[in-house]
């Protein structure tokens, strides 16, 4: 079938949300980045956010609620930005980059970690791939129901 004789997108295949939403908040642009461009590859709609300041501007501008947030844990502002997030949806999975801070370590309740890459490490992308597709599994997030056993990726 050439271009021609393809059929339009249908206008509530191009507004449908992916299945999982997912917020990235870190203060690295490039990673923010990178790590969106997996997280739609692997068909989640992931949103950045260079700091939880504007993570919660955007998802109250934009309507959105996160299915996962993906954060550094040692931003500023992080407890609040999730109290405010379990106040509006209890329902959200938070996956940190990096250990939090002991003083968040019980208040947070991350279900899982992944480990930033460091600067002379090599990145595999199919790794990466294979490290979100991992999380997403394990938090059940593609079924529908909660996982709330931590899990360290």
């Amino acid at each position: 079938m050439n271009s021609a004789q393809r059929e339009p997108a249908r206008h509530d295949d191009v507004t449908r949300p992916p299945a999982i939403t997912v917020w990235i908040v870190d203060g690295d642009l490039g990673f923010v980045c990178w790590l969106g461009d997996i997280f739609r590859e692997v068909g989640c709609r992931a949103l950045p956010a260079l700091s939880c300041k504007d993570a919660v501007a955007l998802m109250k501008e934009l309507g959105i609620e996160p299915d996962l947030i993906v954060l550094n844990p040692n931003l500023p502002g992080v407890a609040g930005m999730l109290q405010g997030r379990i106040q509006a949806n209890r329902h959200f999975k938070i996956v940190t980059i990096g250990p939090p801070p002991e003083a968040l370590a019980v208040s947070l309740q991350a279900h899982a970690m992944l480990e930033r890459p460091f600067g002379g490490e090599s990145i595999s992308r199919p790794e990466w791939v294979e490290r979100l597709q991992g999380i997403l599994r394990e938090l059940h997030l593609r079924e529908g129901h909660v996982n709330t056993e931590p899990s360290h990726v």
